[in-house]
């Protein structure tokens, strides 16, 4: 999962974005004692009805801390169909954080074009009416294919899928930190699984997450449409948590 990022893309330039006119639904966290850190993701719709996903990721990954917000603005509430994309945080434990936005520009049948620019954020200036006059340095326009979702936002998606296994989604998944796209990736229904969750069984339906190169990824929901596991790698455990347990842990961790 975690690789070393292209040296093309080490540096792009950050653009804040504004949420007024969003509504805001229910913020999820989900803690992982092995990778000691979180990861919450919080959806929301904004005024022009497009639907907006807001990603933290704060967690170790063996040698490899992956701390950053991505912002996603997608068309429709299948969020599939992204418009914009804004990154800000840590891609790698050896480089400086840095911060782009990437937009859709156009596009054909298959694919879209899409034009990035971003720079190290040390390298930012902080004063917001100096940012709208300063040219960031760093730009790459990328041909992305339809249907490319940033890996972690699969987190919001799988609770809406269906607990029916004649169904596949298809989808490709894009690495937020290196803007690397692997293609052809299904998430299918298995069935019913009786797991622990925080001390508790429950039987919660499970998905799996299959693509080339990867190990598979898993995922359980509840009846309620609640994401509340995740296994990545087969090895990386997310649990679904509360706000106030995330920071008790980052707190003791010092973090």
């Amino acid at each position: 999962m975690v690789k070393k990022l292209p040296l093309l893309f080490i540096a792009f330039c950050f653009i804040a974005l504004s949420t007024k006119g969003q509504e805001k639904s229910k913020m999820q966290y989900y803690k992982s004692d092995y990778s000691q850190g979180y990861i919450s993701v919080e959806k929301t719709v904004n005024k022009d009805g497009n639907t907006v996903l807001n990603t933290t990721v704060n967690a170790n990954f063996d040698n490899e801390k992956l701390d950053f917000t991505l912002s996603t603005t997608c068309d429709t509430d299948k969020m599939v169909n992204a418009s914009k994309f804004i990154f800000d945080g840590t891609i790698d434990s050896n480089m400086n954080a840095v911060s782009f936005i990437g937009e859709r520009v156009k596009g054909t049948k298959n694919a879209n074009f899409w034009a990035f620019r971003g720079d190290y954020k040390k390298e930012m200036s902080i004063d917001p009416e100096a940012q709208k006059f300063i040219e960031p340095k760093h730009k790459s326009m990328l041909r992305i294919p339809e249907r490319t979702i940033p890996s972690f936002n699969v987190f919001a998606i799988v609770p809406n899928l269906k607990f029916d296994r004649k169904g596949t989604f298809k989808f490709n998944a894009l690495d937020e930190t290196k803007l690397y796209v692997r293609k052809n990736q299904t998430i299918n229904y298995i069935g019913q699984e009786e797991t622990n969750i925080n001390g508790e069984n429950q039987r919660l339906h499970k998905f799996v997450h299959q693509g080339k190169g990867m190990d598979p990824a898993y995922y359980w929901v509840n009846e309620n449409k609640e994401l509340v596991k995740i296994l990545l790698d087969g090895k990386y455990s997310f649990t679904i948590s509360d706000k106030d347990a995330i920071l008790s842990d980052n707190n003791a961790n010092g973090n």
